[in-house]
């Protein structure tokens, strides 16, 4: 796995292979694990990518000649706007609605937690204008893939699974394979015959004209840029729905959904700046908070 180039793959299949070997032992399967004391196959490294300002603009604006289905382009949309996890985003249903709020549940009985807090604790998102006109869109074309007369109540998944007799969302790994396809998207000739380039490889086109990125990059853009606005670590990890740490984490059960409605709207308008072109018009935070 590691020859072929994909280190992170390799070290999830690591962990998978010694917790199945740890429950070998702890059956009395195995007398021991020959997994202890190896070593993860592939150094850690964590995400630091974030789009700057041009990408953002030209990501959002390329989503729409993008070679994947409008569900996922809408749920991109919503990553970035709302900076939450894409399972979560993709796992949306409208029993979590209520008005202007998101409450991402804190367990869901679904076969892969699709729509569920990560952290296991229940977590509410403030719904921007531009969130709720993006949602209302996606119901839309919901009802009208399935027929529902305009208008009615319609009670389920905001990303539902194709499968119509399944009760499920669109699979959460389809965003992320969706970007992936379209940063390297594979040409073909008249005849849909794959082209090589001169050394053999794969002739591809990035369809989004920005450098690799993954979905929770975005998630990780929306926090840095709200660092920049100069928004408080608490909020910018409230609005993450990040755990608190240390001594906070039990005396402080503040949930700072002010803020972070405050927040996720100056996010809004920095962004609609951004893919607009008007950034000198946009209020900043401690004159939008004054």
């Amino acid at each position: 796995i590691i020859e072929r180039g994909s280190p992170g793959m390799a070290n999830n299949t690591f962990k998978i292979i010694r917790k199945m070997l740890n429950y070998a032992v702890e059956k009395d399967i195995l007398p021991y694990s020959c997994a202890t004391g190896v070593k993860l196959p592939a150094p850690l490294n964590s995400r630091e990518r974030v789009l700057s300002q041009e990408e953002i603009k030209l990501f959002w604006n390329n989503l729409e000649k993008a070679s994947m289905t409008e569900d996922i382009k809408l749920a991109l949309k919503l990553i970035i706007l709302t900076a939450q996890r894409p399972g979560e985003v993709i796992g949306m249903h409208t029993n979590d609605i209520d008005k202007d709020w998101w409450t991402i549940p804190a367990d869901r009985q679904e076969q892969d937690g699709k729509g569920r807090a990560k952290n296991k604790k229940s977590h509410r998102v403030y719904l921007t204008e531009t969130v709720q006109h993006i949602i209302a869109e996606q119901v839309e074309r919901v009802m009208s893939a399935r027929n529902l007369p305009h208008g009615s109540d319609y009670k389920g998944y905001i990303f539902p699974s194709r499968h119509q007799n399944k009760n499920q969302s669109v699979d959460r790994h389809a965003v992320s394979r969706a970007v992936a396809r379209n940063i390297a998207f594979p040409l073909t000739d008249t005849k849909g015959r794959p082209l090589y380039q001169k050394d053999g490889q794969p002739a591809t086109v990035n369809k989004l004209e920005v450098d690799d990125f993954t979905p929770h990059d975005l998630r990780r853009t929306a926090a840095t840029f709200m660092a920049q606005a100069g928004e408080m670590d608490e909020v910018i990890d409230a609005v993450l729905n990040h755990a608190k740490q240390g001594v906070i984490r039990v005396y402080n059960q503040y949930r700072y959904d002010t803020e972070k409605q405050k927040a996720l709207e100056t996010w809004e308008q920095k962004i609609l700046s951004i893919i607009n072109g008007a950034e000198n018009n946009v209020i900043s935070i401690k004159r939008n908070r004054a």
